[in-house]
């Protein structure tokens, strides 16, 4: 068994813009595992455990879903938290103008994945990058005034020609993620 996931990765120019954010929010002394640069994605659909003899079916689905969808752009902007702002436990980075390809490549996603039996994710999907996950209430009104001050960063537009099956092995260091497999965007 494998654990697994389906995202987009970011670009090195809105990446550097990320990072140079989470090095301020890092700067507010709150407990957060924040998420190495490297780690940085875009999740479309996370599989879980998912067993190997299924990756030719699960790279099908990828194929199907973003059949006709050619490649698109996304804004990337503002800073914010799961479940808000008030009692963070994920800190993200979000999409600002959702593409109805991305809603649509997500939305075959689950249907498709669905039928070789993972879950279908409830509630609407909301597309965001994870910067971090809140450990504790440590400095919490600390991290509160920082966000304020980057909320309303732009990162910059982020051009998406793939989606990609992702490895996730997870390291005593922390998670190390492959690309197992990438399905290009065609019109």
């Amino acid at each position: 068994m494998i654990r697994s996931f389906i995202a987009i990765k970011i670009s090195e120019e809105v990446l550097q813009k990320i990072v140079e954010v989470q090095n301020i929010l890092k700067e507010s002394g709150v407990s957060v595992k924040w998420v190495e640069p490297e780690n940085i994605h875009l999740t479309l659909k996370f599989l879980g455990d998912t067993s190997e003899s299924q990756i030719e079916d699960i790279v099908r689905v990828m194929q199907e879903s973003t059949q006709g969808t050619g490649p698109f752009q996304i804004s990337i902007a503002r800073v914010g938290a799961f479940p808000n702002l008030r009692y963070p436990r994920v800190i993200w980075v979000g999409v600002q103008d959702v593409q109805e390809a991305l809603q649509k490549i997500q939305h075959r996603l689950e249907q498709g994945l669905h039928g070789l039996g993972f879950a279908i994710e409830e509630g609407v999907f909301k597309p965001h990058i994870t910067l971090g996950r809140v450990k504790s209430e440590k400095n919490k009104s600390n991290l509160l005034r920082t966000v304020e001050t980057v909320v309303n960063t732009e990162f910059g537009v982020l051009q998406v020609n793939h989606i990609h099956l992702i490895r996730s092995d997870l390291k005593p260091t922390g998670p190390e993620y492959t690309v197992i497999q990438s399905v290009e965007l065609r019109n």
